[in-house]
């Protein structure tokens, strides 16, 4: 099935499994989160990078949420939703590395069921810096 999705004024068309194609139609908000694990990969010291998620209203009615997650990671925007039916926003997610190796952590989505996802980074090792012969 093809779906609609409004986000940002654009329009997309996904085809995903809809609410209808199994057999059941949805009148309560029902949330879907994509992707359920965003890697931030290797960050430097300091400095800050910067992932999304994607957060749909795939029932009906009107979802309202937020979403949150612990430190070292950050909502940046869109950590408030309201959502009508078949309705997505961006939930932006900043990462600075804490002093540990790597870090994980769930970032928590609430409203139309609720939804968990994970969110991971490491610290970049910085090759050590050489003396200069004179």
């Amino acid at each position: 099935m093809k779906k609609r999705l409004t986000l940002a004024g654009a329009v997309w068309c996904l085809s995903v499994p809809g609410p209808t194609s199994a057999g059941t139609f949805f009148t309560n908000p029902v949330l879907y989160v994509a992707p359920m694990t965003l890697h931030f990969g290797a960050v430097p010291d300091k400095a800050t990078a910067t992932n999304t998620f994607v957060v749909e209203n795939m029932g009906g009615g009107r979802l309202v949420g937020t979403a949150t997650v612990p430190a070292p990671f950050k909502i940046l925007s869109g950590g408030d939703y309201t959502l009508r039916p078949n309705e997505a926003r961006i939930v932006t997610v900043t990462y600075t590395p804490s002093g540990a190796g790597s870090d994980a952590q769930a970032i928590q989505f609430t409203g139309g069921g609720g939804a968990k996802a994970t969110v991971t980074g490491r610290r970049a090792v910085s090759a050590p810096k050489q003396s200069k012969r004179k």
